[in-house]
């Protein structure tokens, strides 16, 4: 197996040598994984695809491997993943499950997964109610229990009358704080960490001419011109208007309640219910070769000349793989 990926590097780098088009590059580093897989006996990989998100949803994963008969046995115990490029952490997670096939291509291996927040959507709760949660009540009872020790904070207000209900998950737990207390979502960096921060706009990157492909979507459909909250037990009303919406013709009114004072963890307010509403109103998608381009919350500069598209964008999901077609990584951008 050694001269084969030997055999495919040479043949690989002839082709590049010839064409100078950096299409074959991606396969060259393939084989060389290859070739290191067949030395050191490490399963080599056939495809895999890591996505990375703002927050929501959760981060994901799956690996495609030639697996042999001890697979299952090294597979069974294997509950954690991470995945490394170039020296640098590039995903850490939970994994969920694996399948082994035999067909036609031979014995095949796929392990699927989560990212760390995964831990937290997996743990349900009893009911709670704070009379006034800070960020370590929440941290001390819904975080760390779940294993979760790495977190970068800053300081967020406390939020009154906070209450978690049974069966809520400590995600949700953990997400409604921070909706209520600071209106930020939370989410993991790629080695776990835990961020809890309201301005964390990452990195430049422009993308030109290397771009394989772009796709802009606007939605309207689940767009609401107006959210209403009613306070059933008083009568009072809280709205909040998308009037950039209402001007183009949108006339959607969504209308949700609320009880007393005290807040659940799943309540949101009538403009958090707007904006939710909004982040997938209009989005850009494009695909450029290469893997790790960007991190959620990047800001991507992008010119689509064909598209009367123009701008700077925030990367809201990054999803980087590689198969036998090559490497390549997609960005969802708003």
């Amino acid at each position: 197996m050694v001269y084969v990926w030997l055999g495919l590097i040479v043949a690989f780098i002839a082709v590049e040598a010839a064409t100078v088009n950096l299409v074959s590059i991606w396969f060259i580093g393939g084989a060389v994984a290859g070739l290191v897989c067949a030395i050191l006996d490490v399963p080599a990989l056939l495809q895999w695809s890591v996505k990375r998100t703002d927050g929501e949803p959760c981060d994901s994963f799956s690996v495609q491997f030639a697996c042999g008969r001890k697979t299952v046995s090294e597979l069974e115990g294997v509950t954690e993943f991470q995945a490394v490029e170039a020296g640098k952490v590039v995903f850490t997670g939970i994994v969920d499950d694996f399948e082994l096939r035999l067909g036609r291509d031979g014995a095949l291996a796929e392990i699927t997964g989560r990212g760390m927040a995964g831990r937290l959507m997996d743990m349900q709760t009893l009911a709670a109610e704070y009379v006034t949660a800070q960020l370590e009540d929440i941290l001390n009872a819904y975080v760390r229990p779940c294993g979760i020790t790495k977190i970068e904070a800053d300081e967020m207000p406390p939020v009154a009358q906070f209450v978690v209900q049974t069966g809520a998950t400590c995600y949700q737990a953990l997400a409604g704080f921070c909706r209520h207390s600071a209106d930020i979502f939370p989410r993991f960096l790629a080695d776990g960490t835990l961020v809890l921060r309201k301005n964390a706009l990452g990195k430049q990157v422009w993308l030109g001419d290397e771009i394989l492909q772009a796709q802009y979507v606007r939605n309207r459909y689940g767009v609401a011109a107006r959210q209403v909250l009613i306070n059933t037990r008083n009568g009072s009303m809280q709205a909040a208007d998308y009037a950039e919406f209402q001007k183009l013709g949108g006339t959607r009114v969504q209308y949700a309640g609320m009880t007393g004072n005290k807040i659940r963890a799943s309540f949101r307010t009538a403009k958090q219910r707007l904006d939710d509403a909004k982040r997938d109103e209009k989005l850009l998608y494009v695909t450029a070769p290469g893997v790790f381009l960007a991190e959620p919350l990047d800001m991507v500069s992008v010119k689509l000349d064909a598209l009367g598209i123009s701008g700077t964008f925030t990367v809201q999901e990054a999803q980087s793989g590689c198969d036998e077609t090559g490497a390549t990584c997609t960005l969802i951008l708003r």
